[in-house]
C-alpha cells in the first residue's frame, strides 16, 4: 500500500542500501507534498546529497541514487496507461477519481491484492508504452512550458529498466 515516508525515513533507507551494497538506488517521489515549506527544503537537500555517487572504496561501494518524481502522485503514471494529461490536480485524490473513471481503480489494499496492477491496467485497455510516452512526453512538456504540475519521470525509470542500463 502506498504510504507517505518521511525524507528522514527515506533517507535511512537510502542509507541501509548504500551499506548493503547496492550499486543503485532508485526513489520513487510523489511530489505532492514537496512543493513548500521544510518538506520541500529537506527533499532537496536529500538530492543535493545524492547528487553523485555514493563511493567509499574501502568498504567496496560505489552506488547511484536516482530519484523519480511524479506531480502530483504516483497513479498519474498509471493514468498514463490510458491517456495523455496536463490537467492541474489540486489534490491525490483528484488523480485517483480520473484513474476510477478509465479503469475502476481502487486506492485501497483489498484491491492491490486482488488485481496486480500491471496486469490489471492491460486487462481494462491500458498500454504500458503508452504510460512510458506519456510520462516522457509530460517531462518535456515542463521543460518547454512555464508549467510545474502533472508530470512523471516514472517512464525514465522503467526505460532505464528494461534497457537494463542499471
Amino acid at each position: 500500500m502506498p504510504k507517505h515516508s518521511s525524507i528522514k525515513e527515506l533517507q535511512k533507507r537510502i542509507e541501509l542500501a548504500v551499506s548493503e551494497g547496492y550499486s543503485k538506488v532508485f526513489c520513487v517521489i510523489d511530489m505532492d507534498n514537496k512543493k513548500e515549506g521544510k518538506e520541500k527544503t529537506d527533499y532537496e537537500n536529500l538530492k543535493r546529497k545524492y547528487r553523485k555517487p555514493v563511493v567509499k572504496v574501502k568498504k567496496g561501494i560505489n552506488c547511484e541514487v536516482k530519484f523519480f518524481e511524479t506531480e502530483r502522485c504516483t497513479e498519474l503514471f498509471f493514468l498514463y496507461y490510458f491517456k495523455y494529461t496536463t490537467k492541474e490536480y489540486i489534490c491525490s485524490d483528484d488523480v485517483v477519481k480520473d484513474l476510477n473513471k478509465e479503469c475502476g481503480y481502487i486506492k485501497e489494499q483489498k484491491f492491490f491484492a486482488r488485481h496486480p496492477l500491471h496486469q490489471y491496467f492491460i486487462k481494462k485497455g491500458g498500454s504500458l508504452d503508452n504510460a512510458i510516452a506519456n510520462s516522457e512526453r509530460s517531462c518535456k512538456s515542463i521543460e518547454t512550458t512555464e508549467r510545474e504540475c502533472t508530470y512523471s519521470q516514472l517512464g525514465n525509470m522503467i526505460e532505464l529498466l528494461k534497457k537494463k542500463k542499471i
